[in-house]
């Protein structure tokens, strides 16, 4: 809170007692200074104005949240924009969009009343695909949910349902079909989005509001054994495809464990509705498996016995037929099979595409067979192969030389040259290039394909075959323009070549299918169960169904009217044909066993109940925790085991999992489980057991016991040695600019602190550089004290009318000595100084004089720095000392010469703000003549004068009315004409307010008294309170850096601790309570001491702690640097104390420990600790801004010695940590230790990349490995040449860059703000600089990676970079300019390059900065040669940030429109079905209190984005006369200018 002003804080026109005639200086600049209000000091914003900018906030959230309710639908459509295409869509999206149909209006007939009979017993409803099982369980459910609400409402426990399915996209899927025809709250877990499940807290809370969770049966299992939910809990359970319900499936897991357990009379089971196409999943006997389905799920099958009652209800089963196909050929080996075979077909990473490769001959034909190598061989797969086999020829028991090695991967390149260069001529519609099965295939899809109507699925077994069919149809030669292919594969898989889709991919080709982008496609096994294909009319089995089930599942695919589903057979393979009817009879045998189930026959007499299935597992102990009923079995003890072991401490590169070792004993089988180092029970013996599997699940199950028995598993089975992040990750977070706290502060320093009388003194000089800028004579003054003053900065003074000087100040090196005599001159002429020039009146006590003040000989010209130990006591004007000190105080004015009143000093003994310096006699007045107008009247003037003459007399008297009455006109006094010596406020202030012109008046020495102090000497004298204040200010912080150690330079320690606003640290913000004259801020040396301070800690990290990785590096690095660490630290060196917040200040500057005598006490420093320490409010952030700066400043110091050690040093103070006790740079590589990896044996690649790298760049490698580490993304892996990732090198070389970037800025604009020098470091630090330099240094060809589509990004940007220097090229020659002279800026618009370019440009400046033993050199040398001559000319990017969007619109609305009420309203809406991690939020640009656009996206940095962009299409182009009216405008200049224009400047 600011201060009140001076009229809040005193009673104004209130009278003042007379009882001091002398009234203080500083009484004198208060007045001046509350006259003039352009003289004050910058306030706080006025209390009155914030209010209203609050109420206008309010208003506007208002406004906001009345649109958000009135545009509710307008809203949500904006977030699904037509023009996105389907790929960049998000897959909650598109599931949405497949599945928001509602179903639960329109149920058949059969559906019904297999819901009527699912209401009161569980039910498996066994039914055909499509025919709507879903919505038999939307009826239940939605009956289950208003049971539900009624006994809630009668005071129940609450209850919960469950629908549980296999797959993640089925959890999707059936979400979103729930969702759209329930109307009640349903919840969603499956994956990654599990994880939050796992806690007591989450399952108490999620059973109070939520009714129905889908999810994977995994999650529901799991959390039944940890106890969060019980089986009691839940009211409903649904099994989605049910005939997965057998052996250790967590569906069946699910019955044994926890719903058998509970006794129907005494605790209520849950309801069961299975659901299957058909309960059959494997080849055997139907019957006995349905019954077996039946027993395990406590369930009646239910079906429809009569099939016609599908067509009576518009559900259509296909026809069905055969498409014969020649006899396969026998497979054979391809020309490039063979040429491939020679060089890698000994390579166990290739097998698997060498025994395809050669089946696809017979199967698909000659032209696909060479074809896979293709798809599969390209460059990026060849580089996962190399790394592949290098792990391979690693793992082998017996060790090969390794130039063995490089002629395996020697062998993969070779390989996939070989592909590359391979010509494959296009295929045509014969048998020479495809199979006859294809021709058929081909041949029935044109004949029954309408591709204008049509649509179809082609099953096949194999990914690599959906993907070469695919292939196939597309290519031009083969004239299916008509076809429209797709291909719809599982998930992703490890393969070599054999890719897989994403869950977003998957639906992405459903979406087009479904909207007739695409009309066939070629599909997994992946389309046959569970997910929602759109309807079509065209199935073919290319690969025929191996069981019953994959036979209904594929064909309940065809749901339209006349569909037809074909088997694919070869001509005359009655195995082939068999297998169809095989099937088909199956099916038929099911059928007539549904027909004989009766619908009242009771589940016990099935024989197959439950106690069958359990039998088998009656050794399978069970342990359950008395006080949560948390339940540890056999094979849940497996997954409790493995979660316990990965919460165990491991190194970075490591990953633990228990071991397990089997042995024979007799007809049985004995494991021990081996635990982990840092597990606190290292092993376990399970009972034996007749498998080797029920044994392995033994042992797991005993080390669980003895895990929960030491208290390793507390009563909810899980780990106590909890993942937790570190306990400061984010610890920059925890202080902040706004939270602040008053400090003592040092107000004066410690070198006046030696007191009493002194036998020697030091000098110190203090004279002008440019003495003609006083624009009077003077000559300097020396200060001399008990200790010497250490040397400082140069002190400029400003006195107006652009005159400024330094003053310097020159301490000599040699102390002089001094008689009682000298000192008594010293403190009479210092007393007297105070006295006539200041108005203080102190008692002569001079062994309490903290320094003395004295005249110098010698002009200001003279060169004090050469004075010897002889010459030093002759400086001093000791002539005029002991003249003074025999004069009397004022000159004797008794029969005056015209002399007299030449160039003399003139106080006023009653008035403490009137001097005058005298010019001359004037014969020709008198003192009843007038006083020129315009005169400043002194402090009493206005109570001393009222009604009184304005003549010569009255003005030169400043008694009080009373005593002035008393006196008598004498007008035989001489008048003297006189210089009125204005008061500065700030001579540290350059903007200082200064009348130019010489006020001149006239006197009459009634009252008035001449100083017998010399006129060059006072005007020198005036100077020093701003000189002391300065100095004073140099001695303090010099003090607190001797007392860190740090011999910093004093002028840069003093800008360090140098704060000059209430709020110094918000950059942005504008400056509140600015003390002016202070000097340099903080605020650069901050910039260059934070990056400083970030390189040095994480030069330590990465040298004490090899096996970090990246991101406990960061975490690290953030508890050494982050702002809370410095701040605690700062305060625990008293730092605080010393930081200069305070401006200059004509009361504080005076002497402490005198005994005033005369004048106005100043208890404006008095504190709670007493005389000399004041107090002062500091944000805890600008406390540790301070650290930085000082960093900065030790940095400075040594600069040009190009030494970092005074720098390191200020590092290890601030941080106070173990990672960090470096004094010198020596230090940081003697703390690294080689590394094996690094220092083993290079392969010929590796030497190959040194090689090639020296060649670009002239330096050698020494560790060639370790520059392969730097080109190795994170997905290729460590395992595969023992090499780590290049993470760790990134994140060092990332902070040698920033060092480098910020020096040059720092050095080459030495006047930029912080600001600015921030805003330009982006760009030169930028990923999109550093991917384009990456492009223009070719770095990007030795990166390996195995990350799908990478290598495909990276070619776009490298097209994308090359023709935008192209074209900066060509626009320099067509400037009459050399090609060499373009604008290097050409990189700034283009595309976005993939991360990992710009990361590797840094991975290989952290690798040169090792490999070279920590030589800086080499990194200033890559930063000069490849990084500076892109920002030469910095200019270009001062619109870098400025083309920021949000930027850019805030530039428009307050430069160019002149708009000040404007405002970005940002907040997160809940969008229906949305996933945790699909947040939207909405952001409204409001002006003038209504919502002129919206948008909405993922987050609000990009929302701002979004709507800034759409705004700006509007206000292109419009005229500032045209937006006025638009928006109701009314805004003033002065509103405008007050309004800080980078308010909404970033959109983070």
């Amino acid at each position: 809170m600011s201060s009140p002003s001076k009229s809040e804080g005193s009673p104004s026109g209130s009278e003042v007692s007379p009882a001091h005639d002398t009234d203080d200086y500083e009484e004198a600049v208060d007045e001046q200074s509350s006259s003039d209000p352009e003289d004050d000091q910058i306030s706080p914003i006025p209390a009155a104005q914030d209010q209203a900018a609050k109420k206008k906030r309010a208003i506007d959230w208002i406004q906001f949240a009345q649109f958000k309710r009135d545009k509710q639908q307008l809203i949500y459509s904006s977030i699904s924009d037509p023009d996105v295409k389907d790929k960049d869509r998000s897959t909650a999206w598109l599931v949405r969009k497949a599945e928001e149909e509602k179903i639960i209006s329109s149920p058949r007939e059969y559906q019904t009343e297999l819901f009527e009979r699912a209401k009161s017993k569980n039910v498996i409803a066994v039914l055909d695909t499509g025919t709507g099982k879903t919505l038999i369980a939307a009826l239940l459910l939605r009956h289950t949910i208003e049971q539900e609400l009624e006994d809630r409402s009668a005071g129940k426990p609450p209850r919960i349902s469950f629908f549980l399915v296999d797959k993640v996209v089925l959890v999707l899927q059936q979400y979103e079909v729930l969702k759209a025809n329930l109307d009640h709250p349903i919840e969603r877990f499956y994956g990654d989005l599990a994880g939050a499940t796992l806690t007591q807290d989450f399952w108490k809370e999620k059973t109070k509001d939520t009714k129905v969770i889908v999810c994977t049966a995994a999650i529901l299992l799991a959390c039944l054994h940890h106890s969060f939910i019980r089986m009691d809990q839940i009211n409903l359970l649904v099994f989605d495809e049910a005939h997965h319900t057998k052996k250790n499936h967590p569906y069946a897991r699910i019955i044994k464990d926890f719903y058998v357990s509970l006794e129907e009379k005494e605790q209520k089971r849950p309801r069961i509705l299975g659901m299957t196409a058909s309960p059959v999943d494997a080849k055997t006997d139907v019957t006995d498996a349905a019954t077996k389905l039946e027993g395990l799920l406590h369930s009646e099958i239910a079906t429809v016995a009569d099939p016609t009652v599908f067509t009576r209800s518009s559900i259509n089963r296909p026809v069905e037929d055969l498409i014969e196909y020649s006899r396969t050929a026998v497979p054979f080996e391809t020309l490039l099979w063979q040429k491939l075979n020679k060089l890698v077909g000994h390579n166990d990473v290739l097998r698997r595409l060498f025994v395809y490769s050669k089946e696809c001959t017979a199967e698909l034909g000659r032209w696909c067979a060479d074809r896979v190598w293709q798809i599969c061989l390209t460059y990026q797969e060849a580089q996962k192969m190399e790394a592949k086999t290098e792990r391979n020829f690693m793992s082998r028991k017996v060790q090969l030389p390794i130039a063995a090695l490089d002629a395996e991967r020697l062998a993969v390149r070779e390989a996939y040259d070989l592909v590359a260069d391979h010509e494959l001529l296009a295929p045509d519609y014969n048998l020479f290039h495809l199979s006859g099965k294809v021709h058929s295939l081909i041949g029935s899809i044109r004949t029954h394909l309408d591709p204008e109507k049509d649509k179809c699925i082609i099953f096949v077994e194999q990914r690599l075959t959906a993907m070469l069919l695919n292939d196939l149809f597309k290519q031009p030669s083969m004239n299916m323009a008509h076809i429209r292919p797709g291909m719809l594969l599982g998930t992703t898989g490890s393969n070599s070549g054999d890719t897989g889709m994403t869950l977003k991919e998957q639906f992405v080709t459903m979406h087009q299918f479904r909207h007739g982008e695409l009309n066939c496609i070629f599909a997994t096994s992946v389309a046959e169960e569970g997910v929602d294909i759109p309807d079509c009319n065209l199935i073919i089995r290319f690969d025929l169904c191996k069981t019953m089930i994959q036979y209904v599942q594929s064909r309940g695919r065809a749901r339209r009217k006349d569909s037809k589903f074909f088997h694919m057979v070869e001509l005359t393979n009655h195995g082939q044909v068999q297998s169809v009817f095989d099937n088909e009879d199956s099916e038929a045998r099911l059928r007539h066993f549904y027909g004989t189930l009766s619908e009242d026959r009771v589940l016990t007499r099935n024989d197959y109940n439950i106690d069958y299935f359990l039998s088998k597992e009656k050794s399978h102990r069970t342990y359950i925790v008395p006080s949560t009923g948390a339940k540890l079995t056999y094979k849940m003890s497996l997954v409790i085991l493995a979660n316990f072991v990965s919460t165990l401490p491991h190194p970075s590169d490591a990953i633990y999992t228990a071991d397990f070792i089997i042995r024979n004993v007799g007809r049985e089988f004995e494991c021990e489980v081996l635990m982990p180092e840092t597990s606190p029970i290292k092993s376990a013996i399970g009972r034996r057991a007749t498998s080797k599997q029920v044994a392995k699940c033994s042992a797991s199950f005993e080390m669980c016991l003895q895990l929960k028995k030491k208290k390793y598993l507390d009563d909810y089975l899980q780990s106590t040695f909890t993942k937790k992040l570190p306990a400061m990750r984010n610890a920059h977070l925890a202080i902040s600019s706004k939270k602040r706290a008053e400090y003592p502060m040092r107000t004066k320093p410690g070198v006046w602190d030696s007191r009493g009388m002194p036998d020697t003194l030091f000098i110190t000089i203090l004279k002008l550089s440019c003495p003609e800028a006083l624009d009077r004579p003077s000559r300097p003054i020396a200060l001399l004290s008990r200790q010497p003053i250490p040397q400082v900065g140069k002190v400029p003074l400003f006195f107006g009318s652009q005159r400024t000087s330094d003053v310097e100040c020159i301490s000599l090196v040699y102390a002089i000595e001094t008689s009682l005599a000298d000192i008594e001159a010293l403190n009479s002429f210092t007393l007297r100084m105070f006295k006539d020039v200041f108005s203080k009146e102190y008692k002569p006590e001079p062994e309490k004089m903290p320094y003395f003040v004295a005249p110098v000989v010698h002009p200001h010209e003279f060169d004090f720095a050469n004075i010897n130990s002889g010459n030093a006591r002759s400086a001093i004007d000791w002539e005029c000392l002991s003249r003074l000190q025999n004069t009397a105080d004022h000159l004797d004015l008794e029969n005056p010469s015209d002399a007299l009143f030449a160039d003399r000093f003139v106080t006023d003994p009653h008035d403490g703000s009137r001097k005058f310096y005298t010019i001359r006699r004037r014969h020709d007045l008198k003192p009843t003549d007038s006083e020129p107008p315009g005169l400043p009247r002194g402090q009493n003037a206005g109570r001393a004068r009222r009604d009184l003459p304005a003549d010569i007399w009255n003005f030169s008297i400043s008694l009080w009315s009373k005593t002035r009455a008393k006196m008598t006109v004498q007008n035989d006094l001489p008048v003297v004409e006189a210089e009125y010596i204005p008061i500065r406020q700030n001579l540290l202030d350059e903007f200082d307010k200064v009348k130019d012109i010489k006020q001149i008046c006239y006197l009459v020495f009634a009252t008035l008294k001449i100083s017998a102090l010399p006129v060059d000497v006072i005007a020198m004298i005036y100077n020093l309170p701003a000189i002391i204040y300065r100095l004073e200010s140099n001695l303090i912080v010099s003090d607190i850096c001797k007392s860190l150690g740090l011999d910093i330079h004093p002028d840069l320690a003093l800008e360090a601790m140098t704060k000059d606003s209430d709020n110094t640290e918000e950059h942005s913000e504008m400056q509140v309570n600015v003390q002016r004259g202070m000097g340099k801020n903080y605020e650069r040396l901050e910039l260059l001491g934070d990056s400083f301070l970030k390189m040095s800690t994480t030069i330590a990290l990465f040298s004490q702690i090899p096996d970090s990785n990246e991101f406990q590096y960061h975490v690290d690095r953030m508890i050494l640097i982050c702002n809370k660490n410095l701040f605690n630290n700062a305060l625990d060196l008293n730092l605080e104390e010393a930081i200069r917040s305070k401006g200059f200040n004509r009361r504080n500057w005076y002497p402490d420990g005198l005994e005033l005598l005369r004048g106005k006490s100043n208890t404006s420093i008095l504190g709670k600790r007493g005389a000399g320490r004041g107090m002062h409010v500091l944000a805890d952030k600008s406390i540790a801004d301070v650290c930085e700066a000082l960093i900065g400043a030790s940095y400075m110091t040594t600069y040009a010695q190009k030494n970092f050690d005074l720098a390191i040093q200020a590092v290890t103070k601030f941080v106070n940590h173990a990672n960090h006790k470096m004094v010198k740079w020596e230090d940081y590589y003697a703390t690294y230790q080689v590394p094996e990896w690094q220092s083993a044996e290079s392969t010929a690649v590796q030497l190959e990349l040194a090689r090639q790298i020296e060649e670009k760049f002239g330096y050698k490698f020494t560790h060639p490995r370790l520059l392969r580490s730097a080109f190795m993304h994170p997905s290729y892996g460590t395992m595969y040449e023992r090499i780590p990732n290049y993470q760790r090198l990134e994140f060092l070389g990332d902070a040698l860059l920033d060092m480098t970037c910020v020096d040059f800025l720092y050095h080459r604009f030495p006047g930029a703000d912080p600001q600015w020098l921030t805003e330009h470091k982006m760009a030169m630090v930028s990923n999109m600089f550093l991917g384009c330099l990456c492009v223009d240094l070719g770095l990007q060809k030795h990166m390996l990676s195995m990350t799908g589509g990478l290598q495909k990004e990276i070619a776009e940007y490298v097209i994308a970079i090359t023709e935008a220097r192209k074209a900066a090229e060509d626009e320099a020659e067509s400037a009459n300019l050399s090609r060499a002279a373009y604008a290097r800026n050409f990189w700034v618009n283009i595309q976005r390059p993939p991360k990992c370019l710009p990361d590797i440009v840094e991975s290989f400046v952290g690798a040169l900065f090792v490999d070279s033993k920590y030589d800086y050199n080499q990194v200033q040398h890559f930063f000069d040669t490849y990084v500076r001559p892109y920002f030469e000319d910095m200019h270009l990017y001062d619109t870098f940030a400025n083309k920021h969007p949000v930027t850019y619109l805030s530039n428009m609305l307050q430069l160019h429109f002149r708009c000040a009420d404007w405002r970005l309203m940002v907040e997160e809406i809940d969008v229906e079905g949305g996933a945790i991690s699909e947040t939207q939020v909405l952001c409204c640009v409001m002006i003038h209190g209504q919502v002129a656009k919206h948008a909405s996206a993922a987050s609000g940095r990009y929302a701002k984005i979004a709507v800034a962009k759409q705004i700006m299409v509007d206000l292109e182009g419009m005229s500032t006369e045209d937006y006025k009216k638009k928006y109701g405008c009314t805004c003033t200049p002065e509103q405008v200018d007050a309004t800080d224009p980078t308010t909404h400047a970033t959109a983070v």
